[in-house]
């Protein structure tokens, strides 16, 4: 009968702190510690940082293959998941974001250096698709690659196409 009534009260509340159960344990005051969680430490240690460092020349050496976060974690010697925390305090950005950017720089290489297609760069920099290549590049540099390469080439229009002048 205690049980039926308890569960009862479990479900007429409405929020925690009309929970019985939660009432007596929660505490009346929470200080700003508390509620940001455990504290990180902002610099690093510099095994840490060499760590981290070698990592991003390693992602960059190797960014035209496809590479997996276990795969540098143990070019690095870490835990995947320790791995993770130290290159995000290090760089503040994850691994992917870096393996991102370092295809995008080559990318930004072949495409004012090269005169192949912009498909044969994106497979050859490491993007496995054409679609993702172009959306990824578009929001990094706030142009299509196609653009790119005709603003570098010197093929710009910008003005002539929006301003006509009348005759």
């Amino acid at each position: 009968m205690v049980r039926a009534a308890a569960i009862m009260s479990w479900s007429r509340a409405r929020f925690w702190w009309d929970m019985p159960a939660m009432s007596t344990r929660v505490p009346t005051t929470i200080t700003p510690a508390e509620m940001n969680g455990p504290r990180l430490r902002k610099n690093p240690a510099a095994r840490d940082r060499r760590r981290a460092v070698e990592a991003a020349l390693w992602i960059d050496a190797h960014s035209h293959e496809s590479i997996g976060l276990d795969a540098i974690a143990r070019e690095t010697g870490l835990i995947v998941f320790y791995f993770l925390r130290v290159f995000n305090r290090v760089f503040g950005i994850t691994p992917h974001q870096y393996l991102l950017r370092s295809r995008l720089r080559r990318a930004v290489r072949l495409l004012t250096e090269d005169t192949r297609a912009i498909t044969s760069v994106a497979f050859d920099v490491g993007f496995n698709d054409l679609s993702n290549f172009v959306r990824t590049f578009h929001r990094a540099a706030g142009i299509s690659p196609e653009r790119f390469r005709r603003a570098t080439r010197g093929e710009r229009k910008i003005f002539q196409d929006r301003i006509r002048l009348p005759a």
